[in-house]
């Protein structure tokens, strides 16, 4: 890795540890919970492939399906972009992100207007913009 990417993820970590510390500590207890699952370093994050239907990402920590790899591979962009959120908005990540997205993922209510209405998920703001941040910010470390 080069020292540019090194330093950029020492960056990303020491964030996401401090501004981003709650979201990461619960990351860090869902890991330990998973712990037995594939993990792998992901531009600066710990990604791990779980058994569970969803995604989610908490701080430095991002949990994807274990299923189709072009799907976990777009999750896991997807999943990115939301830890990009979790550095802008620090301790309002859950607030402002977390919780509306897992009522937009986990709610009847919610579900039914996808389904009925043809409503994409990436339609709700939390999810639009985190798959802009992760594509753009995979586009700009790769670089």
């Amino acid at each position: 890795m080069r020292s540019e990417h090194r330093m950029q993820n020492t960056m990303y970590m020491l964030l996401q540890c401090t501004w981003g510390g709650l979201q990461t500590i619960l990351g860090f207890a869902l890991f330990l919970r998973y712990r037995a699952f594939p993990h792998q370093w992901y531009h600066g994050t710990v990604h791990t492939k779980w058994d569970i239907d969803g995604g989610i990402s908490l701080g430095l920590f991002i949990f994807t399906p274990d299923v189709d790899e072009e799907w976990c591979r777009e999750m896991a962009i997807h999943e990115y972009g939301h830890t990009r959120q979790s550095l802008m908005l620090g301790p309002l990540y859950l607030l402002v992100i977390g919780l509306p997205s897992i009522v937009w993922e986990r709610s009847r209510w919610c579900r039914k207007q996808r389904r009925e209405r043809q409503v994409p998920y990436s339609w709700f703001y939390t999810e639009r913009w985190a798959d802009r941040l992760g594509a753009a910010g995979i586009k700009k470390r790769s670089a």
